[in-house]
């Protein structure tokens, strides 16, 4: 095992273990390492208070062989970056962090080849062999800079195969600028097709404005994504709700998304916006939740029919428990993923595109000692609002960039959802493992 960069040391007092329930009875999952296991009937229905033997703990918890100790800040070989090709957007989200790909003039011009070239080049060069690379194309809208996308994913499929790498792509996009040869590329490379769309017709045109266009975002959207719904080739596409306060009516949403042609969907609440902005405040937080587990168990009543479910939400973090997701960081910002701006400078997250606390690099060369400064300040036992808690290793203090907007309610709501996953992934295991089978859709 490479040796770390640093080890930051956890509570010696947080939990080790938490107990929960579920149809089935009553379950522990050990903190580090997010092992599962069942618990013997309690006739006394007393077992939040049960008490586990330290040492039975202790080795439950320990780290095993392969495992990285979770108290280790570890700097592993960049896989993954994200090039923000375009610097605009036909749509006006109102919550756009990246001001429609500007990011309040930080990014005032798209991408050039040539950066875009010398970025893949890097990420190449010192990627790890064993494991896939990823290039991903973001904005503002990226479809507003195609041609750079389609020579940069030709050029990175080739010099990917001369390299024997693994090499797949991603793109995030508002769907309504796709064209025929677009959906031809998405088609014939492995794509991570992320589409952002936020409901039904109504909710869609008011969220997502079209700026000067004829017709709404959601008849664009609709129109252009038609052909790559009806046949996506190698491209998992995805869809992508943004939450804001007051529009919790997430089922029909989902149902809405889903009658366009999309095969799953996901939500993502709006956690940081400006002073008159929409964000979620404490008050949100348990009717957000309520929407979100409406949702999941109807999708659970399909997955015990063994129909996959369509939830992107409830799939991933299932999918997380079952492979024992256990993590100091929430991302791989920093790690093993990087954003590329327009003139070349590398960041942390696609998110801090101008912010100085994230930047680390450039095409050159990565700065070791803001790489690593950056790691050890965001490692979750350095979040002292995340040291006690239970899920310290499943959340991981969540996202960097909104970390500042962390308070109880909305860090009540990732306890309540995990605590819905836990039980639901001991169901869905009883009730039909062999979803859990490998290559198995979800």
């Amino acid at each position: 095992m490479t040796a770390p960069l640093a080890v930051i040391p956890g509570d010696t007092s947080a939990p080790l273990f938490k107990v929960f329930h579920s149809t089935l009875g009553e379950h522990v999952l050990v903190v580090p390492h997010s092992r599962i296991f069942d618990l013997p009937h309690d006739p006394n229905g007393d077992g939040d208070a049960l008490v586990l033997p330290a040492s039975l703990v202790a080795a439950l918890a320990d780290t095993a062989s392969g495992e990285v100790p979770l108290d280790h800040v570890v700097e592993p070989s960049p896989q993954s970056i994200s090039l923000n090709v375009s610097s605009s957007c036909n749509l006006s989200c109102s919550y756009c962090y990246a001001a429609r790909g500007s990011f309040q003039g930080a990014q005032p011009d798209p991408m050039p080849w040539e950066v875009a070239r010398a970025a893949i080049d890097k990420l190449l060069c010192g990627a790890d062999p064993l494991s896939p690379v990823t290039v991903g194309f973001l904005g503002g809208e990226p479809f507003v800079n195609r041609r750079l996308i389609h020579r940069a994913v030709e050029y990175a499929a080739e010099e990917g195969s001369k390299r024997r790498l693994d090499v797949r792509f991603s793109v995030t996009t508002n769907g309504t600028l796709l064209h025929e040869e677009d959906v031809e590329l998405l088609r014939k490379h492995r794509f991570a097709v992320t589409v952002s769309v936020d409901g039904g017709e109504q909710i869609q045109n008011l969220q997502r404005p079209a700026s000067g266009a004829r017709i709404g975002s959601y008849q664009m959207l609709f129109d252009a994504t038609r052909s790559l719904l009806g046949n996506p080739g190698s491209a998992q596409v995805a869809a992508r709700a943004t939450v804001a306060r007051g529009e919790f009516n997430l089922r029909e949403r989902f149902e809405a998304v889903l009658s366009i042609g999309f095969r799953e969907m996901g939500f993502a609440p709006l956690r940081a916006a400006r002073a008159d902005g929409d964000a979620l405040r404490d008050e949100d937080w348990p009717r957000y939740l309520d929407a979100m587990v409406e949702i999941a168990k109807s999708e659970l009543e399909r997955a015990y029919q063994g129909v996959p479910i369509r939830f992107s939400n409830l799939a991933v973090a299932l999918k997380q428990l079952h492979r024992g997701a256990s993590s100091p960081y929430p991302c791989g910002a920093g790690g093993g993923y990087f954003s590329v701006a327009a003139n070349g400078d590398w960041y942390a997250c696609h998110r801090a595109i101008g912010s100085s606390t994230f930047r680390v690099g450039n095409n050159e060369a990565l700065d070791l000692n803001r790489r690593r400064e950056f790691l050890a300040a965001r490692h979750v036992h350095s979040q002292s609002a995340c040291r006690q808690c239970w899920a310290r290793y499943l959340c991981s203090g969540g996202c960097h960039q909104e970390a500042s907007s962390r308070s109880n309610s909305s860090c009540g709501f990732i306890r309540g959802w995990l605590e819905f996953c836990l039980a639901a992934y001991c169901e869905l295991s009883a009730r039909r493992p062999e979803f859990f089978n490998p290559g198995n859709s979800f």
